[in-house]
């Protein structure tokens, strides 16, 4: 009964119930608009907070986007910085319609240095082409929280008192009892050329006052640049502190418990930095030969071969070792020597520690005697500033003995003569390094005219080309003839009828009639096949009639060509036994596949 009455119903409307989708998509989707009206807000979050906390400033602008960035004023008391933008979207129905919320967070981190009351101004800016204007914000800032008991910072320096130029090393380290270190410390230096010696935090312990301390430590070399009171900092180290609440209880849970409900506040650690004096280089003492060394040095010579002929190389070793700025000590001038030759030096520096500042620089020079009157290497002196001492010092290693021996394939410089001009005590001049020009040449003979400009020598010059231009006609004769399809079917079709006509004679001869008149008929079909261009397989008679105009042989020709296809089709039923018959036939073929080739 249900049935019978629900059914009409449903039929009635089951059309209508598949155009209900695309009804509410014809007339809900356009409802949706992309954009509301431009809006704007600001949140300050915490807005209360203690002095050296951060804050977040945000402006968000409600489907629109400012022409420029809204500049934050200067708010004394306040380090205010940008801190990037977010965007978020989101699509909501109001009043029956779908509306789409695009929003844009520009975010600013507020820093107070200290406590107070600061009122945030509004911030003006054009979007949409509307000017829109934000609301006030105050920020409350409390009496700073004072984290040193937690944590705090040092900087370990071997000594406050340095010259400039004088490399040392020192460590930042930061002491914390419960805290997180994942990044580095940021060091302000003027007047230093700072540079960390490893990225990987060096952990130990200390007590200090009966606490105990983890300390974390990032290793560093500075150079003054200059001289005067400098400013080593400040430093600022992010952290973060990790605070456990105080349970009563003393269960075997309470540390589980406590590491869960802990609280982590993430902070900058600060420290002022320290103060040295920076000493200028004395000028008093200073010796000729000191080029920029500062440190604790020493200094060793080694020489060989001692042992050697005019004009044979000779290697000088100097090593210096100490402590200091290794990369930058320069190697003792020897440009003042006489009588050698010498070469651009190789330098190679072993660092002992990490610091590199403790080490051996090795100087190695390639020097030549010119002279067999050299009897030992000049004194090498290198100076340089002992900081230790604070003043000047000079190493001088003594002359080295060498034997130098006379080339004996060197070449003799002539004889010159001067004349003395003049009063008694005239000093004569200097041997020149060059041979003077020879005023007389000696006997001039008449030389045969050299081979090369004999006739025979270009004959044989001309054999080469000869080769290579038959081996080019060579290359390019096959690389023609593998292109020419025709003429190489032509060519395998001559060379096959030419090993199978005596074939053909043979078996007329022994009376092989089936042979005889298969072999004929195969050999039609290739020389017709490469004439008419068409494969040997597809030759039949009536081809012959149908292709006959490609064919360049006369009426006769084609007669007998027709003649010689009866005859192999009549040979399938009616054998022909006669041997002259057969060597007619041959003779018949021969001249045929001759005469249209």
């Amino acid at each position: 009964m249900f049935s019978r009455v629900l059914k009409p119903l449903f039929e009635r409307w089951q059309s209508w119930l598949l155009i209900l989708p695309l009804f509410s998509f014809v007339f809900v989707i356009p409802s949706t608009r992309a954009a509301e009206q431009v809006r704007t807000g600001v949140s300050l979050s915490p807005a209360k907070v203690p002095a050296g906390e951060t804050a977040i400033y945000q402006l968000q602008v409600i489907n629109g986007k400012p022409s420029q960035l809204p500049e934050f004023p200067v708010i004394d008391g306040l380090e205010i910085n940008y801190a990037g933008q977010q965007t978020s979207s989101n699509t909501r129905i109001s009043q029956g319609r779908m509306v789409r919320v695009v929003s844009l967070i520009y975010q600013w981190k507020i820093v107070p240095e200290k406590e107070g009351v600061y009122l945030i101004p509004p911030l003006e800016f054009k979007a949409g082409g509307n000017t829109l204007k934000t609301q006030a914000a105050r920020l409350s800032v409390s009496k700073g929280i004072d984290y040193s008991q937690y944590a705090f910072i040092q900087l370990s320096l071997p000594k406050r008192e340095f010259y400039e130029g004088e490399p040392f090393a020192f460590s930042v380290d930061l002491f914390e009892q419960n805290a997180r270190v994942e990044k580095a410390p940021d060091l302000i230096s003027d007047g230093f050329v700072v540079q960390r010696i490893s990225d990987n935090l060096r952990k130990s312990k200390k007590v200090i006052g009966g606490a105990s301390y983890n300390v974390w430590s990032l290793d560093y070399t500075a150079r003054p640049v200059r001289h005067g009171e400098l400013q080593l900092g400040p430093v600022d180290w992010p952290a973060g502190l990790v605070f456990r609440q105080q349970s009563r209880s003393r269960s075997v849970f309470d540390s589980f418990f406590n590491d869960m409900n802990a609280k982590r506040r993430n902070i900058v650690l600060k420290a002022a930095g320290e103060t040295l004096k920076i000493l200028p280089l004395p000028s008093e003492g200073r010796p000729a030969s000191f080029n920029g060394a500062i440190g604790v040095y020493s200094m060793d010579i080694e020489a060989s071969p001692k042992e050697l002929i005019a004009g044979d190389p000779l290697t000088i070793i100097i090593s210096i070792s100490g402590n200091g700025a290794l990369d930058s000590v320069p190697m003792p001038p020897i440009d003042h020597w006489q009588g050698f030759k010498t070469y651009p030096n190789s330098v190679t520096t072993q660092q002992s520690d990490q610091t590199g500042l403790v080490g051996t620089r090795r100087f190695e020079q390639v020097v030549i005697p010119q002279s067999s009157d050299l009897k030992a290497i000049p004194p090498i002196e290198f100076s340089f500033f002992d900081t230790n001492s604070k003043k000047y010092r000079s190493i001088k290693h003594p002359a080295i003995p060498i034997q130098v021996k006379a080339n004996p394939n060197a070449p003799t410089m002539p004889s010159q003569t001067f004349l003395r001009n003049g009063e008694e005590g005239f000093p004569k001049p200097k041997p020149k390094d060059v041979v003077p020009i020879k005023p007389f040449l000696g006997e001039v003979v008449a030389l045969d005219n050299p081979w090369m400009m004999q006739s025979s020598a270009y004959g044989l010059q001309l054999i080469p080309l000869i080769f290579l231009g038959i081996a080019l006609g060579i290359s390019q004769f096959r690389e023609r003839s593998g292109k020419d399809v025709r003429g190489k079917r032509k060519r395998h079709v001559d060379s096959f009828i030419r090993k199978q006509v005596p074939l053909l004679d043979a078996l007329a001869q022994k009376n092989d009639s089936d042979g005889f008149f298969e072999l004929m008929f195969r050999l039609i079909q290739e020389r017709l096949g490469q004439c008419m261009h068409l494969p040997a397989v597809s030759i039949t008679e009536s081809v012959l009639d149908d292709q006959r105009g490609q064919l360049d042989c006369s009426e006769e020709d084609i007669e007998t060509l027709h003649r010689l296809f009866q005859a192999c089709n009549q040979a399938r039923y009616a054998p022909i036994r006669s041997t002259e018959q057969l060597v007619q036939y041959a003779g018949d073929c021969r001249q045929i596949l001759t005469k249209i080739n």
